[in-house]
């Protein structure tokens, strides 16, 4: 004779708290809810996930489950099938308003887009170190003549300089920059 407790049992300790009964029903229904969901997906991983929505579903209606002899099987059947329509329908949802969006033209690759992003947060650092070891006048004329793009004579008047001196600054920054970053950097042309 079979010793082992009843579905019924096992359901009642774990609604009162039992953790390991819960387990014990699990483990004696994975597999079963496991054959009928793929059964109705045909893929391993989609009938995991089924496995998963089944118990889940399980705990969430604890307190609705209907025994049949004492037994979860039918009812854990029926809601493995409820789960795969509702999966079904969710999949047909989704590709319906997938198949309404305009075809793209181009998708670009996304590591290409993250190694550019990579890239450019690489340069902006070496862009910021080698700026840091510019003077800080050196610093106001290159953020003025060659990021914000201002002509000379606006830096000039800006920084109430001679142009001359804009000028000089601007060549000597050029210079510390194209060593700092290796040469291989265009530091710009200043309008004029």
């Amino acid at each position: 004779m079979d010793e082992s407790p009843s579905d019924a049992a096992l359901w009642l300790e774990a609604v009162s708290g039992t953790e390991s009964s819960f387990g014990v029903v699990y483990d004696r229904y994975r597999r079963l809810v496991f054959r009928k969901a793929y059964a109705r997906v045909r893929d391993v991983h989609d009938a995991e996930d089924v496995v998963a929505m089944v118990f889940l579903e399980a705990w969430r209606k604890r307190s609705d489950v209907r025994f049949v002899d004492g037994s979860l099987r039918a009812w854990l059947l029926v809601v493995t099938v409820n789960v795969t329509l509702n999966r079904e329908r969710t999949n047909r949802r989704h590709r319906r308003l997938l198949s309404k969006l305009p075809a793209s033209e181009h998708a670009p690759d996304a590591s290409t887009a993250v190694h550019d992003m990579i890239d450019q947060e690489q340069s902006a650092s070496e862009i910021r170190r080698a700026m840091a070891k510019l003077t800080p006048a050196e610093q106001r004329v290159v953020e003025l003549c060659l990021i914000e793009e201002l002509p000379l004579t606006a830096a000039a008047a800006a920084l109430d300089v001679p142009v001359g001196t804009v000028k000089s600054r601007l060549h000597r920054a050029r210079q510390r920059l194209r060593v700092e970053l290796g040469g291989a950097w265009n530091v710009g042309e200043v309008p004029s």
